[in-house]
């Protein structure tokens, strides 16, 4: 493989996975993977029905689908959904287009992307330069906070005009698009302005207004005026828009209006199909995985791409087809070693699911995700060989900033990012620290915004999510430690275990019983190698026999203990007259009374380790 270019490996061979590694000289810079009963929904159009109106949010619930409910913003709905007269609508849209710029910051756009700003850590200022019938001035305001800030102004005292409860209806029918997908107990959030986005620009077919925009990651300033030429060259239908993608920066006019004639073809048949459904109903569904890896990876330093399975190699074959004209360079991957780990991809996938990163210079970091934030630790390791701690400490975030980019663009983190920097005195230090951080992410095609280090060493950035990190879409909850992360020491669930032994003890004093305790095999080991003398006082204090057994179906933390009425006190005794359990599995407590002699005879037989119990009575009665 050349130095030069990149490489693009699908491996599509297992039907119910498909992954996508982006290399360059050997190395991941992106990686995605789509399983196929968790499909990306984010960009879907649906046919939907207001369901219920919430005055104190000011904003509806839609049912999308069967038992499917999102939110949909009152900011987020179109002028044309109002119940209100077609004068007030065109008066409305009047002011919009006066309002023109501060409206723009509505919706918060990144490079290429499109995201509400409604609630969420994904709150950024616009990063595309939109206007009515011209293109806005190049000027970047070093003051975006301000300006957002008076954005919001605008926007809510458009929306103050009008309540939701006034101007929508329940049961009206809604065309709307997923803008951000269900998370947890969160329902997805949904907008009524459309966005189509093809490979060169993004097209709005209903966003109120002629609005022409330019990714402001192109900084070219004969590029930027090259490009606002053709846009005011190019016919849009009424209140419709287009934005000029980063990937056409260097495209002719001719190359952008086929793909966004393409896109008005997607629209049309999309508004078409509105009249022949019942809602809801599913309208529009963005591109599986492999087209949206050949739309937005692919440009000129892309070598070839390499695709491992024939199904996937054919819908990768009309992709170029028609996205490249033919010229871009695919092959089919026909060997017996798998595609990953042909090119050295797996071990490097593997280790996105590892908290350790390790640093060139023997420094490393912690990456733990939590339910509020993410937390980054850098730590100095075994580093050494500077004359300082000082210049130890520098050189380690130095080297720190550009794998943390890598990490969070590879694992997919976002929301709230928390960077523990190794502490540093000096003013100029932490400064460099902070460009080169943002000098790191300045390719990361989510929106970020920055911090400063303060004086604890934490620096935040905050991420926009774009897709489900690697640990969302792979892993579960732990059912031994619930999530947590850690597990109870031996020494304290022995504890609880010895305390509910001497209560039941103490509670049937006197009465001829057996204290029979099942728990797992390390607890068991544990209680006889340093506990025995315990057991042995209990048994003596109150005149009781202990039958310690195994359960290895148990956790660590797993334990039940049951009382045994009326037994011969033989400590081999199989015979049970009533059995009054208590089992305190997860420290949850349940009670039962059982009278009948076979229920001991069946948990003995379907949960108990029988040759070990009796194994580990012989050990602990004959010492």
């Amino acid at each position: 493989m050349s130095n030069h270019g990149k490489r693009i490996l699908i491996d599509a061979v297992c039907p119910d996975e498909v992954r996508v590694a982006v290399l360059s000289n050997g190395q991941i810079i992106e990686f995605d993977q789509e399983i196929r009963n968790k499909r990306r929904l984010k960009g879907s159009i649906y046919y939907a029905i207001v369901k219920r109106i919430e005055p104190s949010l000011q904003a509806v619930f839609i049912e999308y689908g069967i038992s499917k409910h999102g939110f949909l913003p009152f900011s987020e709905i179109s002028v044309e959904y109002y119940h209100i007269s077609q004068c007030e609508k065109e008066n409305l849209l009047q002011l919009m287009y006066n309002e023109d710029q501060d409206f723009a910051k509505d919706v918060v756009r990144n490079d290429d992307k499109l995201e509400s700003v409604y609630g969420d850590n994904d709150q950024y200022e616009g990063s595309i330069d939109i206007d009515g019938n011209n293109i806005i001035d190049d000027k970047i305001s070093c003051h975006k906070k301000e300006m957002n800030l008076r954005g919001n102004k605008s926007r809510a005292l458009f929306y103050k005009m009008y309540k939701v409860q006034d101007v929508i209806k329940v049961d009206q029918k809604i065309m709307v698009q997923i803008i951000k997908e269900e998370r947890g107990n969160k329902c997805a959030t949904f907008s009524t302005f459309i966005n189509l986005i093809g490979r060169y620009c993004i097209f709005m077919p209903n966003s109120g207004k002629k609005n022409s925009g330019i990714s402001r990651r192109i900084d070219d300033a004969n590029d930027r005026k090259n490009l606002k030429n053709l846009l005011n060259t190019i016919k849009l239908p009424k209140e419709s828009g287009v934005i000029i993608r980063t990937a056409g920066q260097h495209r002719n006019q001719k190359e952008i209006e086929q793909d966004l004639l393409y896109l008005q073809s997607i629209w049309k048949n999309i508004y078409n199909n509105c009249s022949n459904v019942n809602p809801p109903a599913l309208l529009y569904i963005e591109g599986d995985i492999i087209k949206r890896t050949l739309r937005d990876f692919c440009d000129e330093s892309v070598q070839d791409v390499i695709v491992s399975g024939n199904e996937a190699y054919e819908i990768a074959k009309e992709c170029v087809k028609f996205m490249f004209r033919n010229k871009l360079r695919l092959k089919l991957y026909k060997g017996s070693i798998p595609i990953f780990t042909y090119y050295k991809v797996d071990s490097q996938v593997i280790d996105l699911y590892s908290n350790k990163v390790n640093l060139p210079s023997g420094g490393y970091l912690i990456i733990t995700s939590t339910e509020a934030l993410v937390s980054i630790d850098v730590n100095s390791g075994r580093m050494t060989g500077e004359d300082s701690i000082e210049e130890t400490a520098y050189k380690t975030n130095i080297e720190a900033v550009k794998e943390i980019a890598k990490q969070v663009n590879l694992r997919g983190l976002s929301g709230l990012i928390v960077i523990d920097f190794i502490d540093m005195l000096k003013y100029r230090y932490c400064r460099v620290v902070e460009s080169e951080l943002k000098e790191a992410f300045k390719y990361d095609r989510a929106k970020v915004q920055f911090g400063c280090i303060s004086a604890f060493g934490l620096m935040e950035i905050s991420r926009q999510r774009v897709k489900q990190s690697i640990f969302e879409a792979n892993t579960i909850q732990c059912t031994h430690c619930n999530g947590v992360g850690r597990v109870r020491s031996l020494e304290s669930i022995s504890a609880d275990i010895l305390r509910e032994i001497r209560y039941s003890a103490n509670k049937h004093r006197n009465k001829s019983i057996n204290i029979n305790v099942v728990t797992n095999e390390q607890m068991i080991s544990y209680i006889f190698n340093n506990k025995r003398n315990h057991v042995y006082d209990i048994e003596k204090e109150f005149n009781v026999i202990i039958k310690l057994s195994v359960n290895r179906v148990f956790n660590i933390s797993d334990f039940s203990l049951s009382i045994e009425k009326g037994c011969e006190k033989d400590v081999y005794s199989e015979d049970v007259v009533n059995l009054f359990t208590v089992n305190y599995k997860n420290t949850k407590i349940i009670a039962s009374v059982e009278k009948d002699r076979d229920m001991n005879h069946n948990v003995k037989n379907n949960h108990v380790d029988t040759w070990s119990r009796k194994w580990l009575r012989k050990i602990f009665y004959a010492s």
